[in-house]
């Protein structure tokens, strides 16, 4: 990795994201929230959101969270455990509850 290193926690887009999301859904548990946010950003319902489209989104909100388009590429292979190409649920769920 380069001198610059991924910080999940930088992402706070998606932490105000959960919060919306648990506003409308008050009485769910926490994972059902998760899901809800999944299943929003996983706009082709595939069941898991590319590599690129997690870009595109990361893109979107950059200038907001203040990052580099190397951080937004860090963050993208940080999230991406499995190396596949793509951010399934689990990865998701993983990066959200910043469980490593």
């Amino acid at each position: 990795m380069s001198d610059v290193e991924a910080n999940p926690e930088d992402v706070d887009f998606f932490d105000e994201f959960y919060s919306q999301v648990k506003h409308l859904l008050q009485d769910k548990d926490e994972e059902t929230c998760y899901k809800e946010m999944f299943r929003i950003l996983d706009d082709q319902k595939k069941g898991f959101i590319g590599n690129d489209e997690m870009k595109g989104l990361l893109n979107s909100v950059k200038q907001k969270v203040q990052m580099t388009d190397q951080e937004v590429d860090e963050v993208i292979d940080y999230i991406d455990k499995n190396k596949d190409g793509r951010v399934d649920f689990t990865e998701f769920y993983k990066f959200m509850v910043k469980d490593d």
